[in-house]
């Protein structure tokens, strides 16, 4: 028979006040709860716990001394661990694991971390990169505490707050001629050679887009990184689509690029931030509102390209 936490807490104070009607008092219950739960200890560890004498109380015996002692030491254990749970929750403290799909996440996460920190040094962060599959199981596993993700079907199991539309642009070399333009349609740029991102979702996506300007495509590189797109674009080598993008327009490489807005198309993705349902911690919930309100002002309408 398992002992439950209430009925070591009525053994405890039995042990404490030697006295079923002292101990009744003290726990705000009736003298048959402290009594049923001292025979409900003695039968679950198969010894006698104390000695009951009538009109006198109870007396611990030498096992009950030792039980004593580990309940104790489990009910402090037990209330430590509450202690803790709640400081976490209501504190801004302790580390904070972020997973993210996000290829322009240095573009803005170091800004909110560092915002963060400076007003609550105790914060520590873990950031992940993965794709949107790794993210989300990462979030369910309980490897990471929030994520930033592209929302396309997200799992039913995660809780979204939608941070910004990031509509699908074309990526040129600084000094191709498209890139003088203020936007391009898909006719314009299928018979472009093209740097395809190959990562999941995005090569069937960006293929959709192109397919529509009814041409043969001509791909000359496919590479998983974004930034190696762009620095493969900035070489001269092609043209690529992409959804958000970093602050600047210099490449790794050192070449620039130029960002343009396609016309006739409306497609684009939703970049998210994913989170367990329910109560969070002080510390995730002030993550969620500094990435939403970073997107919100105008830093944050610097990552994404918009048709004027």
């Amino acid at each position: 028979m398992a002992l439950t936490l209430r009925a070591m807490r009525y053994v405890q104070a039995a042990l404490r006040y030697k006295s079923i009607t002292g101990a009744a008092a003290a726990m705000n219950v009736a003298p048959s709860a402290i009594a049923a739960a001292l025979d409900q200890a003695e039968a679950t560890f198969g010894m006698a716990l104390v000695t009951r004498a009538r009109a006198k109380g109870v007396f611990p015996t030498l096992a009950g001394r030792d039980a004593g002692r580990r309940i104790d030491d489990l009910l402090e254990r037990y209330d430590a661990l509450l202690t803790g749970v709640s400081d976490l929750q209501s504190t801004l403290s302790g580390n904070l694991a972020i997973g993210y799909n996000a290829p322009v996440a240095p573009g803005f996460l170091p800004a909110i971390a560092a915002q963060m920190r400076k007003a609550h040094p105790d914060v520590t962060f873990t950031l992940t990169e993965g794709d949107n599959i790794s993210v989300q199981k990462g979030l369910l596993d309980g490897k990471f505490d929030v994520i930033i993700f592209v929302e396309e079907l997200p799992n039913p199991r995660i809780e979204t707050r939608s941070l910004v539309f990031a509509p699908t642009y074309c990526l040129f070399p600084a000094d191709h001629p498209l890139a003088r333009l203020d936007s391009v349609t898909v006719s314009q740029i299928t018979g472009e050679p093209l740097v395809l991102l190959d990562r999941p979702a995005a090569r069937g996506y960006y293929l959709e887009v192109l397919e529509r300007g009814g041409e043969d495509l001509r791909i000359v590189a496919t590479t998983n990184s974004t930034e190696m797109v762009r620095s493969l674009v900035a070489s001269g080598i092609g043209i690529s689509l992409l959804n958000m993008k970093p602050p600047g327009v210099q490449t790794y490489a050192g070449g620039s690029v130029r960002c343009v807005p396609i016309a006739d198309s409306t497609s684009g993705v939703i970049l998210s931030l994913g989170f367990a349902p329910g109560a969070k911690r002080r510390a995730v919930q002030m993550f969620i509102e500094s990435c939403a309100a970073f997107f919100e002002g105008p830093s944050g309408s610097l990552l994404v390209v918009r048709d004027t």
